[in-house]
């Protein structure tokens, strides 16, 4: 996957979320523990489809019969968040497929940015037996949304 789109600075994200560092999110080192930011990455998408006005994602693809399901994440550590850090989560659209879509989310302190996540979903019918067509209205809604378009995958020949 082309990660220029990793790049992209704190402004350019289509929400931002703060939430401090909780006791409880700490490891024996006294850092967050690197499973947590999976967990900040669901506050970012969950805060995503909130701020675009679709409620929970499952909600939003429900009114199409349809849901989502994750398929992959991808995580990269550049620095450590700490107990009582306060810490923004950032999440941004970054890719459309035919089937699927990718969320870009970054955890930064302060412009100091911490890790970087890749979500990808696949767009299934609701008994998640096969993947369908992304809905027309999602990528218009997010493309209105978003300061910056999402990459178009390349059509399969």
């Amino acid at each position: 996957m082309n990660r220029d789109w990793w790049k992209v600075p704190r402004e350019r994200f289509a929400v931002r979320h703060d939430v401090r560092v909780r006791y409880n999110e700490i490891d024996g080192q006294g850092i967050v523990f690197n499973g947590n930011y999976l967990i900040y990455a669901d506050i970012g998408v969950t805060e995503l489809f909130r701020a675009m006005g679709e409620g929970q994602p499952g909600a939003f693809f429900a009114q199409y019969g349809t849901d989502i399901v994750v398929v992959n994440a991808e995580l990269d550590y550049h620095a450590s968040a700490e107990l009582d850090d306060m810490i923004t989560i950032a999440a941004r659209v970054a890719r459309f497929g035919r089937t699927s879509f990718t969320i870009h989310v970054a955890v930064f302190r302060g412009d100091e940015r911490m890790t970087d996540m890749a979500l990808t979903y696949a767009h299934v019918e609701a008994d998640r037996s096969r993947a369908t067509p992304l809905p027309a209205m999602f990528i218009a809604d997010v493309r209105d949304f978003q300061p910056d378009p999402p990459e178009q995958a390349a059509p399969r020949t």
